[in-house]
């Protein structure tokens, strides 16, 4: 059996009112390599399942990790990632999906032409649950190529994890502050960019899900910023010694929304505790 070059790396979860759509993003690739796809459910307990298996039967490029007891998003992420054999690894949610079939092609192409680039990603719709789009796409329009600096000097993720496509030999093995991490794919970014830079691809190739059962998208504004703290100070733990004091500023922007938050809900004794860690933080 030929070894494939790229990987899709499709997770998925209860999803099955969307995995359809995210499968037929995946299936609708012609990448210009050997291609396989590597789907990890994590014990759905809809008909997702069923779904993929039916589609497993179908098409030899699909490979449907065994069940398994449920993982959570993270060992999910982790095992789908460890199983796909290619070179080029593509990440999508069953709850997202992939809308050009050349998103793969033009990927690989930027990532050949720079050969020290370790990541490729590219604009998104976001789409809500009810089928409308939302009037702004995923990425600032202001973002481009990013170095590690850019990165990790940001109180947030600009890159929808449904559009990036990375080289498997820049990802070393997850550290166990991962499992801590609320947010998977920024721990994911942090060890890839200390192997280097990311390209951008200027169009919008998938579409990102706004729903409320999102990890995201489903959470509420306090919620979100104390999450984004716990992450930024664990990839403070994680990066060089030069990327510390980046992400340091990003601690202290979140640090200002969260006063702001506590501020106008008038939750004063979380309010003056906030105030106390921004100064111990200049």
């Amino acid at each position: 059996m030929i070894r494939p070059a790229v990987s899709a790396c499709l997770i998925t979860y209860n999803q099955e009112k969307y995995v359809e759509q995210a499968l037929m993003g995946c299936l609708n690739q012609q990448p210009n390599l050997e291609y396989e796809i590597v789907i990890g459910d994590d014990a759905s307990t809809d008909g997702t399942r069923a779904i993929l298996e039916k589609a497993a039967s179908q098409d030899s490029r699909i490979k449907l990790l065994p069940p398994t007891a449920n993982l959570g998003m993270h060992g999910n992420w982790e095992r789908t990632i460890e199983a796909c054999s290619g070179e080029f690894i593509a990440i999508c949610e069953g709850d997202d999906y992939w809308k050009d079939p050349n998103k793969l092609n033009k990927q690989l192409a930027l990532l050949k032409n720079d050969p020290i680039a370790v990541a490729c990603f590219s604009n998104a719709d976001v789409i809500y649950s009810n089928g409308h789009k939302d009037e702004y796409d995923y990425v600032d329009s202001q973002i481009s190529h990013l170095k590690a600096a850019d990165f990790f000097a940001m109180d947030h993720n600009p890159i929808p994890t449904c559009t990036l496509l990375f080289r498997k030999s820049c990802l070393n093995k997850f550290p166990e502050v991962y499992y801590q991490s609320p947010f998977a794919d920024w721990i994911l970014h942090t060890l890839l960019f200390q192997r280097g830079h990311y390209v951008y691809l200027n169009e919008k190739s998938s579409c990102y899900r706004k729903h409320e059962a999102g990890l995201w998208s489903g959470s509420g504004e306090e919620k979100k910023l104390l999450n984004k703290l716990k992450v930024l100070k664990i990839i403070q733990s994680m990066v060089s010694s030069k990327h510390r004091a980046f992400v340091q500023s990003a601690i202290r922007n979140n640090l200002d929304q969260l006063l702001y938050f506590y501020r106008d809900s008038g939750q004063r004794l979380r309010y003056i505790n906030t105030w106390v860690k921004l100064k111990l933080s200049n």
